[in-house]
């Protein structure tokens, strides 16, 4: 235990775990002395500058790539905003080799909450590292499975469930037909990485997963729309599958749900909103916010538990640089609501912006997208993604990029 609490550089941690021994051996000290010299070596990461990178769910056969199946439209979709398993593990291997350690939205931080009851937002000056290791931030996006995205037949997990050790796993239909229960998606596999490289998590930190609500949540049919076929705010896809699921108990899906939300907190998942209804907040007016978010209070805050972050959908933001103020009534109001933490899309790998009362920073996808770009020296943006590539140590994108994807691609 203390030799897995060390290797996540919680030094004071292994240390207080041997101290607590009562008859330590020769062997115990010497430990303990060894973690003293490696936390002396650590020094202080600046938060400012922590590159932020997101996924959505992962593509596991090529499906997802071929027009006579899945259509034009949903190929572009895929193979604009998605990634495989393939380039993912790539992906991640090579930041691991670059010496990047997983750290928490909340490890950058510190809060304190004054007696009005505000939370007040400061740098964490304290967050220390070997010298050789570099910090990264990691967020999902809509971990849903939504009905766009195929239901078993464009090569996604179909949905999240808790296997017989308690750890969240996804469910996945391949070409076949044949259901199988695995590392399928990010949560999963990057769960099973960290566990075999413990080194890669900062304190056993994890990622932010950005949860939308009006299809449900890990492929569980929550929303409380779904209760009656006749609601007038179903959509044609929802009323399909309550049609084609006859069965379907709301109830059910629902405790399914929380379960796989505690497990991933077990394991130190964390999660934020993506607003309800996966609006544009920048161009959405507040009146509509504010509906979105108690639809999204509504129906996930019993699933996931209360949450401080949003993560906006689109990439966009609610006011350009120190634009977070109090003439800002978007800003206002999801403060109000308990937000703390805000995210936005930037290319400019790297980037957090700290104010008294939030935090922001910006993410750069690791997707079908940006690695086009970064591979492609004429492509429009290739710049600004070749050097976040490089930033991350990740190269050689041309080997490790589906062979099947159409290109060029342009952004979705």
């Amino acid at each position: 235990q203390a030799q897995l609490l060390a290797a996540g550089y919680d030094y004071d941690g292994a240390i207080a775990l041997l101290e607590g021994i009562s008859d330590q051996d020769a062997s115990v000290t010497s430990t303990i002395e060894d973690y003293k010299n490696q936390k002396a070596r650590c020094v202080p990461v600046d938060v400012t500058r922590i590159p932020h990178v997101f996924f959505h769910s992962l593509i596991n056969d090529d499906r997802a790539f071929k027009a006579e199946l899945v259509g034009a439209d949903r190929v572009r979709q895929n193979n604009a905003a998605m990634t495989t398993t393939a380039e993912f593990d790539a992906m991640i291997s090579m930041m691991y080799d670059a010496g990047y350690v997983m750290v928490g939205l909340d490890d950058m931080c510190v809060k304190t909450t004054d007696e009005n009851g505000v939370v007040h937002i400061a740098k964490n000056d304290s967050l220390m590292l070997p010298p050789e290791k570099k910090p990264f931030v990691l967020s999902i996006d809509d971990l849903s499975y939504y009905h766009s995205y195929g239901i078993g037949t464009q090569g996604y997990a179909t949905r999240m469930l808790v296997d017989e050790n308690g750890k969240p796993k996804c469910e996945y239909t391949n070409e076949e037909g044949v259901t199988t229960i695995g590392d399928y998606d990010v949560v999963p596999r990057i769960d099973t990485f960290i566990e075999q490289h413990p080194d890669f998590s900062y304190h056993g930190a994890r990622g932010t997963v950005a949860m939308t609500g009006y299809n449900g949540v890990f492929g569980y049919r929550t929303n409380n729309y779904y209760k009656d076929i006749n609601d007038p705010h179903l959509d044609p896809d929802q009323i399909q599958w309550l049609q084609e699921h006859p069965d379907f108990n709301w109830e059910e899906d629902c405790a399914n749900a929380k379960a796989v939300a505690d497990a991933m907190k077990a394991e130190g998942w964390t999660f934020a909103s993506h607003t309800y209804g996966h609006l544009n907040a920048e161009s959405a007016d507040l009146a509509r916010l504010q509906a979105d978010h108690e639809r999204w209070v509504t129906v996930n805050e019993p699933i996931l538990g209360k949450v401080d972050k949003i993560i906006f959908a689109f990439g966009a933001d609610i006011g350009g640089v120190g634009d977070y103020t109090q003439y800002n009534e978007k800003f206002q109001y999801f403060k109000g609501q308990g937000m703390n933490i805000f995210c936005n899309v930037d290319g400019n790998i790297g980037w957090t912006e700290f104010g008294d009362t939030y935090m922001r920073t910006g993410r750069v996808a690791l997707d079908g997208f940006t690695m086009y770009q970064a591979m492609t020296d004429n492509a429009p943006a290739h710049s600004i993604y070749a050097n976040d590539y490089e930033t991350l140590g990740v190269s050689g994108i041309s080997g490790f990029f589906n062979k099947l994807r159409p290109t060029p691609i342009n952004s979705e």
